[in-house]
């Protein structure tokens, strides 16, 4: 039989099994706080602000689409990596633009994304500067200024050194 002697005198606060007890809960809390400020700090890129007008505007992206198909637009695009310059042939049925605009999208971080502004150096060649490119699967659009017609890819750069799109596109 136990005697008042043989009983664990100590306090509570000197032994470990509350102290283990204490501490799952006030781990959840800190945790749910850590998780709160990444969640507040980190914006999502991914998710548009005006997703809604985007969704609308996908009539309009396909009836533009569908208009460089029709004209057989096509395009080869290159890009020489030792000076940062990025070369386009365009053929269509139709008279090409004195400008074109090139987007190049990343498929996860916006702030990569970029949009450039081609100039005709000739009949269906144009060139323009462009900033680096990192190795990702690029989303590509190739379109002129009044946003008429549109064509668009998507490019393992650099693994593939060069980009054929639209018509002629295999």
């Amino acid at each position: 039989m136990n005697s008042l002697n043989d009983l664990d005198t100590q306090p509570w606060y000197k032994q470990g099994w509350p102290w283990a007890l204490i501490a799952i809960p006030f781990l959840t809390v800190v945790a749910g706080v850590i998780t709160f400020i990444i969640a507040n700090d980190t914006s999502d890129s991914l998710v548009l602000d005006d997703y809604y007008k985007k969704g609308l505007a996908i009539n309009s992206n396909i009836a533009r689409l569908e208009l460089a198909q029709k004209q057989q637009f096509s395009a080869s695009i290159k890009v020489d990596q030792t000076v940062n310059l990025l070369s386009l042939k365009l053929t269509a049925k139709v008279k090409l633009p004195p400008q074109l605009t090139l987007t190049f999208s990343h498929p996860t971080l916006k702030v990569h994304d970029q949009s450039i502004v081609l100039e005709q150096l000739t009949e269906g060649e144009y060139i323009a500067e462009l900033r680096p490119l990192e190795s990702a699967y690029w989303h590509v659009a190739i379109e002129d200024t009044d946003k008429s017609w549109l064509i668009k890819s998507r490019w393992l750069y650099p693994d593939i050194k060069e980009l054929i799109m639209g018509h002629d596109a295999p």
